[in-house]
């Protein structure tokens, strides 16, 4: 019989740097690196977000390789391949 235990933020920090992983249904799960066309899409999704940060000024267009803490049925982080967020920056210099 083996006990499995739910893994924490704490183990995405211990990720290899050029590894990417999320946390579902309470496992790490390691993120595949992903193709010419994918990572091609997600930069034209960062560029266009860009653009809409620097018109609006609500908020932050941010890259793939960005990890978020969250709190959803059966996930406890993710990682997209772009994102907008609209959060605290919690004392970071943003320019």
């Amino acid at each position: 019989m083996s006990i499995k235990t739910t893994a924490t933020i704490e183990d995405l920090y211990r990720v290899p740097e050029d590894g990417k992983a999320e946390i579902v249904n309470g496992e790490l799960v390691l993120m595949a690196a992903t193709g010419f066309m994918p990572g091609r899409a997600g930069g034209e999704i960062y560029v266009s977000l860009r653009e809409y940060e620097r018109r609006s000024k609500s908020g932050y267009a941010l890259p793939d390789n960005v990890g978020f803490i969250v709190n959803l049925p059966n996930r406890r982080s993710f990682s997209p391949d772009a994102a907008f967020y609209r959060g605290q920056t919690y004392g970071w210099k943003v320019s």
